[in-house]
């Protein structure tokens, strides 16, 4: 037999076997769909939530274009790999020729956390790109959609801005031996190092996609790593100390106000099966729960207004009398001579401090609830963006180019609360200067609320229409006509 044909022959398998080493794999499982090339770098990750099979399924890309987790290069060859199912998953391993380097991946049928060892190896990137990034935004709302960095350090969760200076804040160079990565409103990769590296997160005003570079203390890298939603059930599912990314920038206390709100939401949206309905539910629900403070508050306001008349002839006479040093004097002697104290007022904002706590919870919960993605109700065709009623002929500075409908309800139920809110015991001045707060911080919450996701929108929507009812009803009650 002739060499030559022979030679054609062991040519042809070993271009064969080559091109099958460098060959892409994919693996899909319940919640992942992940690509691999012959050198056992992950190229590409998308994730699902709740489930890749579920009929209202959400997925992101997570990756980007130069791939998800790349380790640095070596010297060219050949690789080789085998993929190993089984009952807990798919074990894929990826060898060189010299058996000095190998990627182990193990990944799991169900979740999002998936392991990976890499022998030879010291250095590796943890990258996002175009498909990752927030829609661009306007106004107060573009302070939602951004990506950031994560470093984990116990319960407390470092977050830092793609557009920090690396030599101000130190980010060149950052020893981890916890969970670090990036994420956006609803998405993240998380990465937990088994043995301590040093990380270094890309940073600058140009930076648009994530980019950590991770370097082992050894010639071998195990990482363990959480790509999915930022949702609570999936996050405590694959690892309890990723729940500490939920409402990360929030001091405990309101950690817990939004944790709590997002459970009774959940609640409410079993009985009431579409989020839309839900989110206005929920603000009835925290009306009702919060009725006993909020009557605390409404007496103090009460009391206050009542002070107010009846020290408002002598306030005015001693202003129209008295200038300066010696009118701050009467003023205070007739406070002493009233058996009131000179800070009465403050009892006012005793409403505020009952309000505010939640509405920061319900702000955040609705802000990071993965579940109101896609969701459309009425007009809006999702309620975690800006409701988009109508699209204008140009683009307004911080407005943008969308005439948002919904905060303009919002705005018109808080005047018409502010018009039919009053005290009996105000004069006419008094109930005009208190009007006229009410409208202002109105218009305020318009500006506020503009670019903000109608979700959120919805919610202190559903809250002015409950106080104007709450008002009418009190007339009636009162038999003010």
């Amino acid at each position: 037999m002739s060499l030559v044909p022979f030679r054609i022959v062991l040519s042809a398998l070993g271009l064969l076997f080559s091109v099958s080493a460098l060959a892409e794999l994919s693996v899909e499982t319940d919640a992942l769909h992940l690509q691999f090339n012959g050198q056992g770098d992950l190229i590409q990750a998308e994730a699902c939530f709740p489930s890749c099979a579920s009929t209202d399924v959400k997925t992101r890309i997570l990756s980007g274009e130069q791939g998800m987790l790349v380790f640095e290069k070596g010297d060219e060859g050949v690789w080789q790999h085998t993929r190993e199912p089984g009952d807990a998953g798919t074990k894929l391993t990826f060898t060189d020729a010299s058996s000095n380097r190998s990627r182990s991946w193990m990944i799991p049928d169900q979740g999002w956390k998936v392991s990976v060892m890499a022998v030879g190896v010291g250095k590796a990137t943890l990258m996002s790109g175009v498909d990752f990034r927030p829609l661009p935004s306007s106004g107060f709302g573009d302070l939602l959609e951004q990506t950031r960095y994560l470093v984990f350090d116990g319960s407390s969760v470092e977050s830092i801005g793609l557009d920090e200076s690396g030599e101000e804040a130190g980010l060149e160079e950052i020893p981890s031996h916890d969970w670090f990565g990036f994420r956006n409103r609803f998405w993240t990769a998380m990465v937990l190092p088994a043995t301590p590296v040093s990380i270094a997160p890309l940073t600058g005003d140009a930076v648009q996609d994530a980019s950590i570079e991770i370097a082992a203390t050894g010639q071998a890298l195990e990482l363990a790593l959480y790509l999915g939603p930022v949702e609570p059930a999936a996050l405590s599912q694959s690892a309890s100390e990723l729940e500490s990314l939920m409402y990360s920038g929030l001091w405990f206390w309101l950690r817990w106000i939004c944790q709590a709100l997002y459970f009774l939401l959940n609640a409410i949206v079993v009985v009431v099966p579409h989020w839309g309905l839900a989110v206005m539910v929920l603000s009835v629900a925290v009306g009702i729960l919060m009725r006993p403070l909020s009557k605390i508050a409404d007496r103090l306001q009460d009391q206050v207004h009542e002070i107010d008349a009846r020290l408002a002839p002598a306030l005015a006479a001693i202003k129209k009398e008295y200038k300066g040093e010696q009118q701050s004097e009467k003023i205070i002697a007739m406070y002493k001579a009233e058996n009131v104290h000179p800070l009465y007022s403050l009892k006012s904002l005793a409403g505020v401090f009952v309000v505010i706590p939640v509405f920061i919870g319900a702000f955040d919960m609705l802000a990071e609830n993965i579940h109101l993605s896609g969701e459309s109700f009425l007009w809006i065709t999702d309620l975690s963006h800006p409701d988009a009623f109508m699209q204008l002929p140009f683009e307004l500075p911080f407005f943008g180019s969308y005439l948002n409908l919904l905060p303009f309800i919002m705005t018109g139920f808080s005047f018409i609360a502010s018009k039919m809110h009053s005290h009996p015991a105000m004069d006419l001045a008094q109930r005009r200067k208190h009007s006229r707060n009410l409208v202002l911080m109105s218009l305020g919450f318009l500006v506020l609320f503009y670019t903000f996701p109608a979700g959120m929108v919805l919610y202190w929507t559903t809250n002015n229409l409950i106080s104007v009812i709450k008002t009418l009803w009190k007339k009636v009650k009162l038999g003010d006509n």
